[in-house]
């Protein structure tokens, strides 16, 4: 039976967390662009950085996520309310009488608040993750009208599984005895002991939220509670901004070292499936569920897997062919080498590659500006990238099959009006298409580049080239000339120039497959996008 998306939604009030996130904001751009019915919006924002949560508030909305409701339904902004709130205090840390304003007006609660940071200790993870969603689920027993809660888990909570079905698996461990141990165990003893909590887990992240969702099974019963998991949230497919987002997390951070020329090289699989999922599905999807929820009538607790390597998936050999081609027609402003990207299954050729390649080049690099008084930045960027190659290792070398038949089956019972206006469809997704928005995205929105001028930026990456020639046939001369002295100089020259036509086509003619790009035009003049352009 079908069910109107709305409808839950109408002359209701939503209490969201994790509003100032990726996700997050995509969320309150959609209620609000979507749903004027709707009564208000509480978004728990924690003071940071010296601002309060009317400002971040205020701060957030200066996003070109928002163009759209600023320029057409700039009145829709007064539904929001900036709450006070920090998920790893006591009671939330809001003031008694925001939480009375919450508890009897809010009728649905959307938890996407985590710290999604793969390297967090163990006690902050468990406090946010954890212990907030505990906080959470008390705050929810306390709201007199309460409908329905949405809460935002990952693909990857069990990933210690190959395969995944939609249903709450048991947690390695209680909870609580965790969260007990937090009490009297120092920082010291839980980083030596983190690894073996851990157990097939890569990082705290995935492990606190399946002890999240543990958390929500027995916690939770007496709650209309729905669990959507997302897995790898990547930047928006559709509207308002395709192409839109506002961090280097994940695949965004690959795509964007990858055009800076800092990663070539990286250990993974071509097969693997990236299982990258649009932020706007993600969006889509939490809200639709949260009217979905409410009109059945499960006897267990639902979970729905927000994914693509089951329904449309996408291998990380696709994305590297289509990187290589991208880049060289479309170049970043600021391109640090020549962009290219390989993948290996061999760890030792990928050690082996990185170090000749970016680490001991940037050494170098660093002692020479030392010498001339020059800042030494190098080591401390390729710092950086070696973290977030072995942050992802574990998601680049090894695949999962998400069971997703949650997706289609509540994409199917929508209205063909709510499937268009919240789709979340991704059997629809050209990927193709998609990752020239994304890689677009990560130009205009991240870098701030002009995508309208690449002369400067072809020019650029064409020096970069012939300086790559340049030292090729500095270095094999010299080899040439030390090893081969006694060689006729015939035999010298032609040595030199076979090694330099080997050096050419291995870096500059490519063997792989061909994919035709979207072009720039098709980009830039979506009717949204020249929207967006003419407002800045």
């Amino acid at each position: 039976m079908a069910f109107r998306v709305k409808d839950v939604y109408v002359g209701s009030s939503v209490l969201l967390t994790g509003a100032t996130g990726f996700l997050g904001k995509v969320i309150v751009e959609k209620l609000l662009w979507t749903i004027d019915e709707i009564d208000n919006i509480y978004l728990m924002i924690r003071t940071r950085k010296g601002k309060n949560a009317n400002e971040r508030l205020a701060g957030l909305l200066h996003d070109p996520l928002f163009n759209r409701i600023r320029q057409e339904k700039p009145h829709a902004f007064d539904k929001l309310i900036a709450v006070g709130g920090d998920m790893m205090v006591e009671n939330l840390g809001m003031d008694p009488e925001d939480l009375k304003q919450i508890s009897e007006n809010v009728n649905v609660v959307i938890h996407s608040a985590a710290t999604v940071k793969f390297d967090e200790h163990l006690r902050a993870a468990v406090t946010m993750n954890v212990i907030g969603t505990k906080r959470i689920i008390d705050l929810c027993h306390q709201i007199k009208d309460l409908k329905v809660l949405v809460h935002v888990s990952t693909a990857y909570a069990n990933c210690d599984r190959v395969e995944t079905v939609e249903k709450i698996y048991k947690s390695p461990m209680a909870p609580q005895k965790l969260v007990d141990a937090l009490t009297w165990m120092d920082d010291e003893t839980l980083t030596k002991i983190t690894p073996k909590i851990l157990g097939l887990r890569p990082n705290t992240y995935t492990l606190t939220k399946a002890l999240a969702e543990s958390t929500i099974e027995s916690e939770a019963k007496d709650i209309p509670v729905i669990i959507i998991r997302p897995s790898i949230v990547g930047a928006m497919w559709q509207g308002p901004l395709p192409g839109w987002t506002d961090n280097i997390n994940g695949p965004t951070g690959i795509f964007t070292a990858v055009g800076r020329g800092v990663l070539t090289n990286m250990c993974g699989s071509n097969e693997s499936k990236a299982d990258i999922i649009p932020v706007d599905c993600v969006a889509n999807i939490i809200i639709a569920a949260a009217s979905h929820r409410v009109s059945i009538n499960p006897t267990e607790i639902p979970v729905i897997h927000c994914s693509s390597g089951e329904l449309n998936p996408l291998q990380w050999g696709h994305i590297v062919i289509f990187l290589d081609q991208f880049y060289k027609k479309y170049p970043m402003e600021q391109c640090f080498g020549v962009p290219s990207t390989y993948f290996h299954k061999s760890r030792t050729l990928f050690l082996i590659n990185y170090y000749l390649k970016h680490h001991i080049p940037a050494a170098i690099s660093d002692i020479s500006a030392r010498f001339v008084g020059k800042r030494k930045t190098n080591v401390k960027l390729y710092g950086k990238v070696w973290k977030m190659i072995e942050t992802l290792h574990f998601f680049t070398t090894r695949g999962w099959s998400f069971n997703a038949n949650g997706m289609p089956e509540l994409y199917d019972r929508m209205t063909p009006e709510d499937q268009k206006e919240y789709n979340f469809d991704v059997r629809q997704v050209n990927w193709d298409s998609y990752l020239f928005d994304y890689v677009m995205g990560i130009k205009k929105f991240l870098l701030k580049e002009n995508l309208e001028n690449l002369d400067r930026s072809r020019a650029h990456l064409c020096r970069l080239r012939l300086k790559r020639q340049a030292i090729a046939a500095l270095v094999y001369a010299g080899f040439i000339s030390t090893f081969g002295r006694k060689w006729k100089k015939t035999t010298q020259y032609l040595t030199w120039i076979g090694a330099m036509l080997a050096t050419y086509t291995y870096t500059e003619v490519s063997f792989r497959r061909r994919i035709p790009l979207k072009s720039l035009k098709d980009y830039t003049q979506t009717a949204d996008y020249s929207r967006y352009l003419q407002r800045n």
